[in-house]
């Protein structure tokens, strides 16, 4: 869709809309990025997936790429509490290697892979340092990531550990990479934001998914401009 028809019909949901849901809205586009995505492998919990995508909103990223194994990735609205809206979920799921896939696209994007792993010599949280765009990835809750992906990541990412205690929990883990990660990029001169037209088809994402009806409410504007 060309950037004036966007804008035209942008503009005509926004009558729909409050000024005030349209004040956030834009408040949060502005903090919103794809300069840092997730990417969740084989996750076997619906809850731990689910609270994943929750840090993901709360820390703006806009991208979430879920990896389906021998496990599917079903939502739990309890604890995405309406965050799946905002937030785009792009499922792997009918290649031979849905991780391959995942990674292939990722790469293809200009993407560097980091693997989140406390089994590895990895890069401490605290010390890790982002300049170009990265996807995290994070593996099952019990074995992490799969063989493959542990061959394929262009680097290792460890959070310190002080207990008995193995790993820590899945949601927690991206919650505290995310945490680091955002306060350093916001702390920085990089430009990680969304550019503008990524912000032109985000906000018209969000319009038609708040507005009631959207879609027949677009397709008669556009009939009427027609005629």
């Amino acid at each position: 869709m060309e950037h004036d028809r966007r804008q035209d019909i942008t503009n005509y949901l926004s009558s729909y809309i409050t000024e005030h849901r349209k004040d956030l809205m834009e408040s949060v586009l502005e903090q919103r990025t794809n300069f840092v995505t997730l990417v969740l492998e084989d996750i076997y919990q619906p809850h731990n997936a689910s609270a994943v995508v929750r840090s993901a909103d709360c820390f703006g990223i806009q991208d979430v790429h879920i990896i389906e194994g021998r496990n599917k990735y079903d939502v739990n609205p309890q604890v995405l509490r309406g965050s799946g809206k905002w937030v785009n979920v792009i499922k792997y799921s009918h290649a031979p290697n849905n991780t391959a896939s995942c990674f292939a696209a990722l790469k293809k994007q200009g993407f560097k892979i980091v693997g989140t792993t406390p089994h590895s010599d990895g890069t401490l949280l605290p010390k890790f340092m982002v300049n170009e765009p990265i996807a995290l990835v994070f593996g099952t809750e019990e074995t992490g990531l799969s063989e493959y992906a542990m061959e394929q990541v262009d680097e290792y990412l460890r959070i310190p550990m002080y207990g008995f205690t193995e790993s820590y929990n899945l949601s927690v883990s991206a919650a505290m990479c995310l945490y680091q990660i955002m306060t350093n990029l916001h702390a920085s001169d990089i430009d990680f934001k969304l550019c503008e037209e990524d912000k032109i088809n985000l906000r018209l994402a969000w319009y038609r998914k708040v507005v009631r009806r959207s879609e027949a409410l677009v397709n008669e504007y556009l009939l009427n401009e027609r005629t």
